[in-house]
């Protein structure tokens, strides 16, 4: 007689997967201070020695939830790219845009991406490609930018570089409500954002 499947079973993966979503919606309706390995357990429907399965500890999970990060950040540049391709220049100040409004409207899961809750990145070869993957797309809207003859740089991944970090400090500001944005919604921060891309733009441009 066959036995009946235990619901706590998973097989082919589906237990990572089902801790991973599991993680992002604790982190979405809870915040990143109540995850833990037994709440990710408990909110997947899984008992709680099943994430060591997977996870040797807290911050094994919070490097493959960094990664989803990076991969869903990813999808969404990429769909600028695709969306843009004949305007480098509108394409250039819209990731910047899309980047700000990522990290707004997913705050605890950007911390893990760029916090100090994970040590070490390049213990996780999956997490640093991912992190790669990202800011190449960047690379490559800047190298449209360049080939349209729109902006001058003599490093395409050096003002890539600059291009990241000023957006990026623009959306840890504005996610910490810090300094100036203590009291930005999401329209005035994609107001903000164009007004300062265009300030790096002035400073490439052809």
């Amino acid at each position: 007689m066959k036995m009946k499947q235990d619901k706590n079973s998973y097989h082919h993966g589906d237990l990572k997967r089902a801790l991973l979503d599991a993680s992002i919606r604790i982190l979405k309706e809870e915040g990143y201070k109540a995850l833990s390995l037994r709440k990710a357990a408990l909110t997947a429907g899984v008992s709680q020695s099943a994430p060591y399965r997977h996870y040797a500890d807290l911050e094994s999970l919070y490097a493959d939830i960094a990664e989803e990060g990076f991969r869903l950040l990813s999808e969404r540049l990429k769909n600028f790219q695709s969306r843009y391709k004949k305007r480098p220049l509108l394409l250039f100040r819209e990731s910047g845009v899309t980047y700000v409004e990522f990290a707004l409207e997913h705050p605890d899961l950007f911390r893990i991406m760029y916090g100090n809750q994970i040590e070490s990145h390049s213990r996780y070869e999956t997490l640093v490609l991912a992190e790669n993957d990202s800011f190449r797309i960047i690379v490559e809207i800047i190298q449209d930018c360049k080939n349209a003859g729109l902006i001058r740089t003599d490093s395409v991944e050096k003002s890539a570089t600059a291009a990241w970090t000023m957006v990026h400090g623009i959306a840890v500001l504005l996610a910490g409500k810090q300094v100036m944005f203590r009291s930005v919604d999401l329209q005035k921060a994609r107001k903000v954002t164009k007004e300062l891309i265009s300030f790096l733009y002035n400073g490439m441009k052809a």
